[in-house]
């Protein structure tokens, strides 16, 4: 009884214990723990923008580059502000929807009236409430890649664990741990890459037996510090605040100079002869504010994104002929010559580089541990870049140039239009902006009387002709009045005005009377959806797959980020994926299309698009923002890898959306399964794996979770990793009213 009554004591002083969660009294949302010295706060944050999980952080400190000391779940948190945290029987749970996502393992001999505190050096403890040095769990035991002043590294007698610092950056992951072989010393492994350091006195202290070391606290107590683990260096950082500039900056690197970790300069970046890092012709700091800090590992970027769009790339290549060995992971393939070295780069969008030296070798992705190279032999590597770019000179001659001629042509074709359009007979084109107005006479003329039609719709018909003599069209009669009228005006002024390789190619339009007819470009073979889902057409193989599912994504970044005005797609579907003769994707039926202002402020307000492809605000009736091509792309990339529909039915349900069962085999990491049967396993396995990986983000139902296209486009490409996604909360709850052998495929 008595024993009861201060529990309930101590329960009920909960809410003045801002630093404390009690038993029966969960942590939810944005409610945050803050130390009595009110330096460190726990709560459910957002380290990279979208993602939450259960961290530690100085709780006074703004930055750009926000720092999670300590780091619960590795599994993100879909919707944290239904996540809660909650001690019971002296274990820690994190549950979101009824899931628990997170348990702290704590010592099962842990007191039923155990409490966890945030204390004043940052360490979350669970101990017991009685007597506060009886520990069973603390988060210094289980850092990330981040080390408080006081925590420590290596083998702990007490817990019987190795305690490291461990940074998780696809593709390559980073820990550092301990030499208890060696004194003062330190090994940092990188995908199987050993490196040996040594920590400074000043900065450590060891124990006697040499199995631990902790960071020592900074010698004016005003000062934050703290040791941060990056790809291929480890470094003590402290918080500069004044009148020039505030940020963190580092105290103590290892290494300091390139010539010891390959990983130091970066994905593009070369160490040259001094240990510094620079990158490599082409290329540019990706992060250039760390740069200047001399942290390098953040690496570099194209300047001139890559064109690999068609069939054929237009891409160039630039030698590096004084480098010292051949960066890591290069792949050998068969070529004969180095023409055909350079051809099979240039064919495959994620190759980096090529060399032929001894056979062809060539570099998905990046290029890691590059190195100058003081003295012969010289390695050379011919580097992809983009389309070339001409000099600032030959710029400006062409500007004053052909520029003057432009002007020139445009006054006299204007003169020419505003003296003819009077005397203009029905029988001739004339031109508005950069399509041709065409005459119902012509384009009858042009389709012989509409007699070869190529497909039917419920917007209308498309039929093949000819224009001008040798240019075959697409001719798309719309049906109906009312709601026509709005779709032709739509496409006439969406596509009318707008050109890019992955986009149909709207050519003139036609208004005879009530008649609404658009002339586009030929596509030769056809609509996606007759490739895919047809039993007797010709299989895609996995490369023409990978290669359309980019082209898409370009299409769509096109008019989401490049036009004046961004535009909404609203119906992104197989049928709406025209392939011209070189299978290149062009996105077309721009009918539902909507353009938004660059704040996308616009809320639409009727449901435009097809079941099946629809994300869940338009339902739910939240703001339409680009956000929801996002989610149709998803569900388009899934019918891509499948070749089955969206809609194919799920066994023992009644069920019929086909993510239901894709996402959980993504969560299980079984993803050739969901391949098309006909590739018969022929199919790169990464490539397929974050092709799922990315069709699953897409479809999260808050579209704050889905990425944008172009992070979609770097993501296939492999410029940037992708972590294992959520299954989507409405997913999810379809899934948990099933067993779990309730999702394969119907055959």
């Amino acid at each position: 009884m008595i024993l009861n009554l201060i529990i309930l004591f101590l329960g009920s002083h909960a809410a003045s214990a801002s630093n404390t969660l009690f038993p029966g009294q969960p942590l939810s949302g944005s409610e945050t723990l803050v130390s009595e010295n009110g330096i460190f706060e726990l709560g459910f944050f957002s380290p990279s923008g979208t993602k939450h999980y259960l961290g530690i952080r100085y709780k006074n400190i703004t930055s750009s580059n926000p720092v999670n000391f300590w780091l619960g779940n590795r599994i993100p948190i879909t919707n944290f502000l239904n996540a809660t945290l909650y001690i019971d029987a002296g274990e820690l749970y994190i549950e979101e929807l009824g899931s628990v996502l997170w348990t702290s393992n704590s010592m099962k001999n842990a007191s039923e009236t155990a409490v966890a505190v945030i204390l004043n050096t940052g360490n979350f403890v669970v101990r017991d409430q009685l007597n506060s040095s009886m520990v069973v769990w603390q988060s210094f035991d289980h850092p990330a890649d981040a080390l408080l002043p006081g925590a420590w590294l290596g083998l702990d007698m007490v817990i019987g664990a190795n305690i490291l610092l461990t940074l998780y950056k696809p593709p390559y992951n980073c820990t550092l741990m301990i030499d208890q072989s060696r004194k003062r010393g330190f090994i940092m492994f990188i995908d199987g890459h050993d490196y040996l350091g040594t920590f400074p006195d000043w900065m450590v202290t060891y124990e006697e037996n040499g199995s631990l070391v902790r960071l020592n606290d900074p010698e004016i107590p005003n000062e934050i510090e703290f040791m941060k683990l990056h790809l291929g260096q480890v470094s003590l950082l402290k918080w500069i605040n004044n009148a020039t500039s505030s940020g963190w900056q580092p105290v103590w690197s290892y290494p300091s100079s390139c010539k010891v970790s390959a990983f130091h300069c970066g994905a593009f970046g070369i160490c040259t002869s001094t240990g510094t890092c620079k990158c490599i012709d082409g290329f540019s700091p990706t992060e250039p504010s760390e740069w200047e800090l001399g942290h390098f590992v953040s690496g570099c970027s194209r300047i001139t994104p890559s064109n690999c769009q068609g069939a054929v790339s237009t891409d160039s290549f630039v030698l590096l002929d004084n480098l010292q060995g051949f960066p890591d992971n290069p792949q050998n393939v068969t070529a004969a010559t180095s023409e055909e070295c350079q051809a099979t780069c240039l064919s495959e969008c994620f190759c980096a580089a090529y060399s032929y030296h001894s056979g062809c070798k060539i570099w998905h992705s990046m290029l890691l541990n590059l190195t100058l190279a003081d003295n012969p032999p010289y390695t050379e590597i011919y580097m992809r870049i983009g389309s070339p770019n001409k000099s600032r000179l030959h710029i400006l001659v062409f500007i004053l140039i052909f520029g003057s001629i432009a002007v020139i042509l445009v006054m006299l074709m204007l003169l020419l239009i505003y003296k003819k359009r009077s005397s203009c007979v029905a029988s001739q084109a004339k031109m508005e902006g950069f399509l041709a107005v065409y005459s119902y006479a012509q384009v009858k003329k042009a389709t012989r009387n509409f007699s070869d039609k190529l497909g039917e719709g419920s917007f209308g018909s498309v039929f093949k002709g000819t224009i001008a003599g040798s240019t075959i069209v697409a001719v798309k009669k719309l049906k109906g009045l009312g709601h026509t009228e709005k779709q032709f005006r739509t496409e006439v002024q969406t596509v009318g005005m707008i050109q890019h390789t992955n986009l149909v190619r709207l050519l003139g339009f036609c208004t005879g009377g009530t008649r609404r007819l658009l002339v586009y470009e030929y596509m030769p073979n056809g609509s996606l959806d007759s490739h895919l889902f047809s039993e007797t057409s010709r299989v895609l193989s996995w490369n023409l797959r990978h290669r359309i599912v980019i082209g898409i994504a370009r299409g769509l970044a096109y008019l989401h980020e490049e036009c004046r005005d961004s535009i909404i797609h609203c119906d992104i579907k197989p049928e709406n994926i025209l392939l011209d003769a070189e299978l290149c994707p062009k996105i077309a039926d721009f009918g539902m299309a909507k353009l938004l202002g660059r704040e996308f402020s616009a809320v639409l307000t009727s449901i435009r698009g097809t079941i099946g492809y629809l994300a869940p605000e338009w339902i739910s009736g939240q703001p339409i923002t680009y956000k929801a091509d996002v989610y149709s792309f998803g569900v388009l990339l899934f019918e891509i890898i499948s070749g089955r529909r969206s809609t194919e039915k799920i066994q023992h349900g009644n069920h019929r959306y086909f993510p239901l069962y894709a996402a959980a085999k993504v969560n299980e990491g079984d993803v050739l399964c969901l391949l098309d049967d006909r590739l018969e396993g022929n199919a790169s396995l990464k490539e397929l794996d974050v092709a799922c990986r990315v069709a699953c983000w897409c479809i999260q139902d808050d579209e704050i979770h889905r990425p944008s296209m172009r992070q979609v486009i770097h993501m296939l490409e492999g410029i940037v990793g992708v972590e294992l996604p959520p299954i989507p909360a409405s997913i999810q709850n379809l899934m948990d009213g099933y067993d779990s052998d309730l999702y394969s495929v119907e055959v």
